[in-house]
């Protein structure tokens, strides 16, 4: 697949319409802020290049949620950004434990485990738009039997907590890895399907009565018949999604991160994000807060291996 590199003059009309469709998702507020004096005299990516555009972005919650002696996956953030959850691995059983964390005062706690996880490896969290379910991926038996691979599941808020686990159904669920959840407001459920074996795709499933409509791939837009595509994250309204894929051709390391766009039903060819977020390190798990106006992910070293840990940038330096 052919993929357009970068941001900048050799990438313009990706920066381009990732504008147009940031504010076609989001509205105006995607360009208000403290920018907004700055962004309307056309000066607005140069002052981000000057101050706030450090490449690569930054490090998230230093010393609160991005722990150095650890490593965090999948941060998925409240509307109002004050709750975050992730997920942490371990050497030992069980091996992937789903965690939460509130703002106070301008600073994340201390993570706590979540009432359903601790017990089973689970994995992948994210929190639905209304804030009312969250799904996850696991290997916790389904029914009493043993699994061997991951799937998906989902609990939904019941009082002050959570509820029982739910698992999404053999529609949606195989013999193969489902992992790495995201949904839209209307209840669709994106996620990458898969072997380490051989490969990931994206796929999604569609709300139909109670359950799940068939899986659909979401075709030679996302995915490619020799790569990996994985860690999907999709706008709540279905228009935007960003997800990682691993040594694409064009790319700047092992794992970057790409934008497709759904215009008018179909998924457009992905493009590279560029070099204010991807690097010659990996990076994943992308996630935009709900006004779109931060992107958060993960980055890992593995030569020599460095405990992976979240980091942020204003998805106006994508711009640039």
């Amino acid at each position: 697949m052919n993929v357009i590199r970068g941001m900048g003059a050799k990438g313009s009309s990706v920066g381009a319409l990732l504008a147009g469709v940031l504010m076609s998702v989001s509205g105006a507020a995607w360009a208000q802020g403290p920018w907004d004096e700055a962004w309307a005299s056309g000066e607005g990516v140069e002052a981000l290049s000057r101050g706030a555009c450090e490449p690569g972005g930054s490090l998230f919650a230093p010393g609160e949620i991005s722990l150095p002696e650890r490593s965090e996956y999948r941060l998925s953030l409240s509307a109002d950004g004050q709750t975050a959850y992730y997920h942490v691995d371990t050497a030992e059983a069980p091996y992937g434990t789903i965690y939460v964390t509130h703002k106070v005062n301008g600073h994340f706690g201390p993570g706590e485990v979540v009432s359903f996880s601790g017990t089973f490896h689970d994995s992948d969290p994210f929190l639905s738009p209304d804030g009312q379910s969250l799904y996850f991926s696991s290997m916790r038996p389904v029914d009493g039997v043993e699994r061997e691979d991951f799937d998906l599941w989902v609990v939904h808020r019941s009082g002050k907590g959570w509820g029982a686990p739910q698992h999404l159904g053999n529609t949606v669920n195989s013999p193969r890895h489902e992992l790495f959840p995201s949904v839209t407001a209307d209840g669709t459920v994106y996620f990458a399907s898969g072997t380490f074996e051989t490969d990931f795709d994206i796929y999604r499933a569609r709300r139909q009565g109670t359950g799940y409509a068939a899986p659909e791939n979401l075709g030679m837009g996302v995915n490619s018949p020799d790569f990996w595509e994985y860690n999907p994250w999709v706008s709540p309204d279905g228009k935007l999604l960003i997800f990682a894929s691993l040594n694409r051709p064009g790319g700047y390391g092992l794992g970057d991160l790409y934008v497709s766009f759904n215009l008018a039903g179909t998924w457009t060819r992905a493009l590279n994000m560029g070099p204010a977020v991807n690097t010659e390190k990996d990076e994943f798990h992308p996630t935009l807060s709900r006004d779109l106006r931060r992107l958060y992910f993960v980055r890992q070293t593995w030569n020599p291996f460095t405990p992976s840990d979240f980091y942020s940038l204003d998805t106006r330096c994508l711009l640039r």
